[in-house]
């Protein structure tokens, strides 16, 4: 009897010991992120732990006030850990967990609060996921660029629904980006959420620099098309466009590569980045040389430098600290302007016949334009408690253009010198409230100061002048953000409201204009902004709306802006007026969304009208200042136009290694005025009234087809004429730009290093058009490789 006792103690206490042996425990800790960079303990969030391949029982556990949780006396093998998430995209997070005899697992989940597997910031200025987003946003992710061998920001918005870029002449000379049929400074430019705009430029947006952001190290580009005032303030009019760059993935990585092609062209990029193992701190930088020795006629060189560089830390779990640079330095020779040939009617529009009645830009050897701006920022974060987040940011933004000139050229000549500089110190403090899930609350303050600064010099002497302008602005802002219905139904709001204040007004000699005149502060600028969307989860469908009025706060080259005459006596002639008031605009667009074949296809249908209240304009008929001359007329406030239209879009993956999207603009653009005298149209200049675009892409394997296109239909843009003393309007036929990119990935080292090879085709339809009069590029090829690791 003792012997089968003796049996049986020794049987339990092995089994005890087995079991033992093959249980473990898994552990981990949940976070959930509802602001970029700084995840937040998740209490109380449920989770399963199931097996992977065999049914068997599941172990359900809830995260404690750390968001830490713990599974005992797990089994040997392979798991799936769940969280639910009812205000994820997908309604829960899982992720793969294997649990190896006698050792423990460990499995941090994050829960990304908005976040599915598309996601944006821009459309209010936080995490959504698309699903989410009440406003109209398209995004350009990474594999997209490299698919399409892009390396200007330029180059990678000309796809996009409502959106119209035109390059005048070439890589390095001026870039505009037109949205949703409205002018080339209605649209804004972010840096990773920073604004980059030319203090000095004539309407104080970013137009000057747009030609020279090469794609150095970027992540992303996200836009948002459609009236978005209300949260990046002046420009906003018609969209906004966020350069995104990539945060420090953990270890050391880095690639480098260079191109060369037609045009002289010869390119340079290196990045270097690291990331802690940790994840507490991290760096990316990058650099960038992109040279055309030829351009457009033998004579064209063009030099651009991008540097990048980004540092974030994280100190602890509550506080994130990031700091960000871009510096980018051009030189680019220009071309003189279009001209008028031969005899031109009194009146009426002009249908372009090359050779016969118009001249596109000729070669100007001396004439050339330098650029440079510097945009560096400091933010730093920190939760006060699990619902309550302080952002605080410094940013500063120099911005320097010279233009020099001299005797050689076409026609009339002058010799000249004019520098034109900028600079915008921004203080912002934020703070975003979540009082309840699905409820998110961002409100603050804003200061910008800026500086505007524009010297002129002549070979003598006696035409050298300055002028210096000082303004600054003061802006308080709300949004808030209801999510209901388990997400389905969103609704979004916000408000801003910024007064601004005149600074210091200096001219150069003691007759200078405006003395004597009074200035007053432009008159204080609000906006608002509301939309919705609903999602109907049985179908696929959604549908949303948004309405918002907009903003532009008069330059100081508009204010302010002169020239120095030495004809007939040495004086200044004013151009601006100080007593200019801001823009206004108010814009309604309304969408559907409906997705079909679980997600492969997805159509979107979006209508929008933007009514511009309230412009700056020029003209002879600008009003007289007391006490200053005006003889060239100059800038004043007047009636705007209309806009209206509908961006059609379709992005089909029929397979994993298939994408196709295609859109469809339509844009009628009118002022409510003729804008050239004897033209007999209101029609919007440079708006072609159709525009089509397609990208396609296929992978096969390791190697990949890339092909893009850009059509549109005709549209309208004056030309000055040196002979008639005038501008004329002129009909231009539309544009046919097709791309096409092969490359492969070779893969090095179990996939830990590659080099990459592509070679692109650039209009390889061999369309010949102009924009504005200006030629582009022909049939032109390049070849590329790089390196990774």
């Amino acid at each position: 009897m003792l012997r089968v006792f003796s049996a049986i103690i020794f049987t339990v206490l092995a089994s005890a010991a087995m079991s033992a042996q093959s249980s473990s425990s898994v552990t981990g800790r949940v976070t959930e992120t509802r602001i970029p960079g700084l995840p937040q303990p998740a209490k109380g969030v449920k989770i399963l732990l199931e097996p992977a391949v065999d049914r068997g029982p599941a172990y359900e556990a809830k995260s404690d006030d750390a968001g830490r949780f713990r599974f005992g006396d797990v089994p040997r093998g392979a798991y799936i850990l769940i969280a639910e998430c009812a205000y994820c995209s997908e309604g829960s997070v899982r992720k793969a967990v294997e649990v190896a005899e006698g050792s423990d697992a460990s499995a941090d989940i994050e829960l990304l609060i908005g976040i599915g597997r598309e996601y944006v910031s821009i459309s209010a200025s936080r995490v959504q996921s698309l699903e989410e987003v009440s406003k109209s946003v398209s995004v350009i992710d990474g594999q997209e660029m490299r698919d399409r061998a892009d390396f200007t920001l330029a180059d990678a918005l000309r796809t996009v629904p409502g959106f119209r870029v035109q390059q005048y002449g070439g890589f390095g000379r001026t870039a505009v980006i037109k949205s949703r049929g409205l002018r080339n400074h209605d649209t804004a430019v972010l840096l990773d959420g920073v604004r980059l705009r030319d203090a000095s430029s004539i309407t104080g947006d970013a137009s000057a620099f747009i030609g020279d952001i090469t794609l150095t190290s970027v992540s992303r580009i996200e836009v948002l098309r459609g009236s978005g005032s209300s949260l990046y303030g002046t420009n906003a009019i018609g969209g906004t466009v966020d350069f995104q760059t990539p945060r420090a993935a953990k270890g050391w990585h880095g690639q480098v590569g260079g191109a060369a092609g037609g045009l002289g062209l010869g390119r340079f990029r290196g990045n270097l980045s690291k990331g802690s193992a940790d994840g507490t701190w991290g760096f990316t930088s990058g650099v960038s040389r992109t040279v055309y020795t030829k351009g457009l006629d033998g004579n064209d060189d063009a030099h651009n430098t991008n540097l990048q560089g980004r540092f974030d830390v994280s100190p602890d779990d509550l506080t994130t600290v990031s700091a960000k640079l871009f510096f980018s330095e051009s030189d680019v020779r220009l071309n003189a302007s279009p001209d008028t040939v031969g005899i031109l009617p009194a009146s009426g529009v002009i249908d372009v016949f090359t050779g016969l009645n118009f001249s596109p830009d000729a070669d100007d050897p001396d004439s050339v334009q330098r650029g440079r701006f510097l945009s560096a920022s400091v933010s730093a974060t920190r939760a006060w408690r699990n619902d309550l987040v302080m952002t605080a940011s410094y940013s500063f933004l120099r911005t320097r253009r010279s233009n020099q000139d001299g005797l050689l050229g076409p026609g009339y000549q002058s010799e000249y010198s004019t520098v034109y500089s900028g600079t915008v110190n921004t203080v912002n403090v934020r703070f975003h409230w979540t009082p309840l899930r699905g409820h998110d609350v961002k409100f603050g303050y804003e200061f910008e100061g800026e500086r505007f600064v524009n010297d002129g010099f002549t070979p003598s002497g006696a035409g050298d002048y300055s002028t210096r302008a000082t303004q600054s602005g003061s802006s308080f802002f709300v949004q808030d953000l209801v999510t209901l219905l388990g997400g389905r139904l969103q609704l979004a709001g916000s408000v801003r409201a910024q007064t601004f204040g005149l600074g210091d007004t200096r001219f150069s000699l003691s007759s200078a204009p405006y003395s004597g005149t009074g200035f007053e502060n432009p008159g204080t600028g609000v906006t608002f902004d509301g939309a919705v969307t609903y999602s109907f989860a049985s179908t696929g469908t959604r549908i949303r709306a948004h309405a918002g009025n907009g903003y532009r706060i008069p330059s100081l080259y508009e204010r302010f802006g002169t020239f120095f005459s030495t004809w007939p006596s040495p004086s200044f002639i004013a151009l601006g007026d100080p007593q200019l008031k801001p823009e206004r605009s108010i814009a309604y667009d309304a969408g559907v969304e409906q997705r079909l074949s679980d997600g492969r296809v997805r159509l979107s249908a979006v209508f929008y009208y933007t009514d511009l209240l309230e412009t700056v304009g020029y003209g002879y008929s600008a009003r007289s200042i007391p006490g200053v001359s005006r003889p060239y007329g100059g800038y004043f406030n007047t009636k705007g136009g209309l806009a209206r239209g509908g961006e059609f879009s379709a992005d089909i993956t029929p397979d994993s290694s298939t994408r196709i999207f295609t859109s469809y603009t339509y844009s009628n653009a009118d002022q409510r005025s003729v804008q050239v005298a004897g033209s007999g149209t209101v029609e919007a200049f440079g708006l072609p009234k159709h525009q089509f675009s397609v990208i396609a892409n296929r992978r096969f394997g390791r190697t990949w087809v890339n092909f893009d296109l850009v059509a549109t239909g005709r549209y309208l843009a004056p030309i000055y004429s040196s002979t008639y003393f005038r501008s004329v309007v002129y009909s231009f036929r539309g544009n046919r730009r097709a791309d096409l990119t092969v490359g492969r990935t070779f893969p090095l080292r179990r996939d830990s290093q590659s080099v990459r090879v592509f070679a692109t085709a650039e209009n390889v339809l061999g369309h010949l058009y102009y924009e504005n009069g200006f030629r582009t590029p022909g049939r032109t090829a390049r070849i590329g490789v790089s390196y990774g690791f």
